[in-house]
């Protein structure tokens, strides 16, 4: 589609007076990548490339209006001091030179306490807050608005959804004050009012200001199930309004709440299973009672969004992890560009590892936060390449190092590009992974790479095509467990491998025991659950997919015992037959209930499953030693791991060359 078949998502908008060129926002996310509070050449060059890839408004990351009172994420942003200024006014100028209105946000943050510190606002809320506690912080916000506006962006928001201050007191559970500020459902809305009538007095009537608010406060119930907690959508079709009539232009609708620190991250940002624009009609019930304009976001694509913009659900469309997976999303929309952009697979790595990473990180994007050092430039000399390996590393490195101008040559022994994403993408709610295989196809064709599929390359042909460099991107193979590992599993014949049952290569049958209890065996598991299998999965190690980051783990595991999978840890194999198999349990961490410590039980199977891990495929590189050739190994043949450090490691190879 081209720019014309998005008619309103690319049309001009308005937000109070504040005038925008399309209905394309890039919303506040965390980076982390700040020092001592100052926006750091990382936060400039990151927000330079969503602002330069064609959205019409990009909000900056919550800065702090107290750093000491409510600490938030460890390499935050912050507005508590007239210091901030400078380094706030290259941030706004930087988005502004490069075709985007700026706009920052404002919050006061309770969940990350540093120290001995005790914030005024905390996790171990309530604390009775007297009123001129609360005058106090809302004193601390006009001033962080007073150094916006100073410092030069177009608007300012003040957060008050996920998880922050703000929310807190909009939250009927968390919020147990006696005083005018607690209680009723219009007094708990009183705080972000107050707050919305003093910024508004120091700005003036007509600077754009408006506020981010939660739909709803939830809680995580069983079975991919949620309830409402201490903020529901009826509280929220009160406050809105109450919100727009203390002076806010425009109200900006998230989700999420204080009750669980991970859950709310799921529901800010959905997963492939939640399906896209799932809070859609949530969004459209409130822009019903209000007057001025509504952002949303969560999974909100382009079709859709053009759509909801017609139907008058909402005005603006904020897209955070598509923008963080491909800064120029807008503007390859613009131009028919589609088959360009590079897919966010709704992994939730970003979210996840944001608190304790040192800057944010994308899995399918490795420059996001690195835009610099991952910038692309031509080479100075044009060498041959030669890439062993069509899965995410391999294509990754060529096509960076076709845009360098080198001449590239990728083998692929398998009849078909992709990899380990072919796999990835069979699973339940690992369909997404698709669209990445698809884009990366398209990017090696378009760049004119020359694929040679069905061919494993020998090293006596790679010496013999005299290759500058080698990138070795050859993935992985399957671990088979020895007979001393599982007694009897070598003689079977009803043993089969992960791979072989998600390729529909193997014949599976009604009883499934499953040896290897990680990402690969549990994705298996519910793969084969879906198909009515009885399944078991065994592992060692005391935890199921405890590789998996915890969020999204909670997901699968809960899925799994959901569908009757039965999960085993702490797991010593005794004796394999073709009936079944007999272990023994070493008290490790299971869902099994009857099942205690250093209990032995039989376990009947008509296949057995292998998902035991995998080991690098390094064979070619041991064979190329010593030959004189240039060789550069990334990915799974280096290490087993996963999409991330292969994409990565095939960019960075490419720039080295």
């Amino acid at each position: 589609m081209a720019k014309s078949q998005y008619e309103r998502l690319f049309s001009p908008g308005r937000i109070g007076t504040l005038e925008l060129k399309n209905r394309l926002v890039y919303p506040p996310m965390g980076t982390n990548v700040c020092v001592g509070g100052e926006a750091t050449d990382r936060m400039l060059a990151y927000h330079e490339a969503r602002a330069r890839g064609g959205v019409g408004l990009d909000i900056v990351e919550n800065a702090n209006v107290d750093t000491v009172g409510g600490a938030g994420l460890p390499f935050g942003l912050s507005i508590d001091d007239d210091k901030y200024i400078p380094g706030l006014k290259k941030l706004a100028d930087t988005i502004k030179k490069n075709g985007a209105k700026a706009c920052l946000q404002i919050y006061h943050g309770s969940i990350w306490i540093k120290g001995e510190q005790r914030p005024v606002m905390g996790a171990e809320l309530p604390r009775e807050l007297s009123v001129d506690d609360i005058q106090y912080i809302i004193q601390k916000f006009v001033a962080g608005a007073r150094r916006a506006k100073e410092a030069g962006f177009d608007a300012i928001e003040i957060h008050g959804a996920n998880i922050n201050g703000q929310t807190q007191f909009r939250s009927r559970v968390w919020n147990t004050l006696k005083n005018k500020y607690g209680g009723s459902v219009e007094n708990r809305a009183r705080f972000m009012c107050d707050t919305l009538k003093a910024v508004r007095k120091e700005v003036g009537k007509k600077f754009p200001l408006w506020c981010r608010t939660s739909i709803y406060e939830i809680y995580y119930v069983k079975g991919l199930k949620v309830a409402e907690y201490g903020v529901t959508l009826q509280d929220t079709l009160i406050h809105a309004p109450m919100f727009v009539a203390a002076g806010a232009d425009a109200i900006h609708l998230s989700q999420g709440g204080f009750y669980d620190y991970a859950w709310q991250y799921l529901t800010m940002c959905p997963v492939e299973a939640d399906g896209p624009a799932p809070n859609l009609d949530l969004v459209e019930q409130v822009k019903k009672v209000i007057k001025v304009p509504v952002i949303a976001a969560a999974s909100i694509t382009p079709e859709i969004g053009d759509q909801a913009i017609k139907q008058g659900k909402l005005d603006f469309v904020a897209m955070g992890r598509a923008l963080q997976a491909d800064p120029d999303l807008p503007n390859k929309i613009a131009r028919g560009r589609e088959k360009d952009i590079r897919p966010c697979i709704l992994c939730n790595h970003c979210i996840e590892t944001l608190p304790w990473a040192e800057g944010i990180v994308c899995v399918v994007n490795p420059a996001l936060g690195m835009e610099k050092e991952f910038e692309i430039k031509k080479a100075a000399k044009p060498k041959k390449v030669i890439i062993v390996g069509g899965g995410p590393g391999g294509m990754e490195a060529a096509r960076v190092a076709a845009l360098r101008g080198h001449q590239v040559t990728l083998y692929e022994k398998e009849r078909k590009l992709g990899g380990q994403l072919i796999l990835a993408a069979i699973p339940p709610h690992k369909q997404v992974i698709n669209k990445l295989t698809a884009y990366m196809v398209h990017q090696l064709r378009k760049l004119k790479i020359k694929v040679v599929l069905g061919k494993a390359i020998t090293a006596a042909e790679i010496k013999k095509a005299k290759p500058d460099v080698v990138i070795l991107a050859a993935g992985v193979k399957n671990l088979i467990p020895s007979a001393e590992d599982i007694p009897g599993l070598d003689t079977l014949k009803n043993v089969v491998t992960a791979e072989d049952v998600l390729l529909g290569k193997a014949k599976v049958g009604n009883k499934v025991f499953i040896i290897g209890g990680d990402l690969v065996g549990c994705e298996t598991a519910e793969f084969l659950a879906d198909r009515g299998k009885q399944v078991t999965i065994a592992r060692r190690s005391q935890f199921i997919a405890n590789k998996m980051n915890p969020d999204m783990r909670m997901l699968l595991v809960d899925r799994l015992r959901n569908k009757g999978v039965r999960m085993l840890t702490g797991v010593q194999y005794q004796q394999a037959t073709d009936t079944g198999i007999r272990v023994h349990m070493r008290g490790g961490i299971t869902s099994m209930a009857e099942i205690a410590a250093d209990a032995m039980k039989n376990f009947p199977a008509d296949t057995f499953v292998l998902a035991a891990g995998s080991v690098p495929n390094n064979e070619l590189q041991a064979a190329l030693k010593g030959k004189g050739v240039k060789v550069k190994c990334i990915g799974d043949c280096v290490e087993a791991r996963t999409m991330l450090e292969a994409i990565k490691e095939g960019w960075q190879a490419a720039l080295e060359i």
